[in-house]
């Protein structure tokens, strides 16, 4: 009876080992949602210079030549390290017109 006690409690281990490593987790890359928020609610009404939108959501992926046009990217994953779902890939582009934010726009990729 003890043999079958030690042999079910191992296999309890395993296999809770087993589920949690399967677990679901949700992986982030780019800047945040709420920083993208705050911008969005925002832009009309203050005015953001490009030092006060780098200080906010750090250096833009790609910058037009001309400095106006900055881009990033936002994505988020939702799976384990083996199967990962794509919930959100976006893009986000903010023009600027003398130093000054004018337009944002959020495009979907997926």
């Amino acid at each position: 009876m003890n043999i079958l006690k030690k042999i079910s409690t191992v296999i309890f281990i395993i296999s809770s080992l087993f589920i949690f490593s399967c677990s679901k987790d949700l992986y982030f890359s780019g800047i945040s949602e709420n920083s993208i928020n705050l911008i969005k609610d925002n832009y009309l009404v203050k005015d953001y210079s490009k030092e006060e939108i780098t200080k906010i959501i750090g250096a833009p992926l790609v910058k037009e030549n001309s400095g106006n046009l900055w881009i990033y990217r936002i994505e988020k994953k939702k799976g384990n390290a083996t199967f990962k779902k794509d919930i959100y890939n976006k893009t986000l582009k903010l023009n600027f017109e003398n130093n000054v934010l004018r337009s944002v726009e959020e495009v979907n990729i997926n």
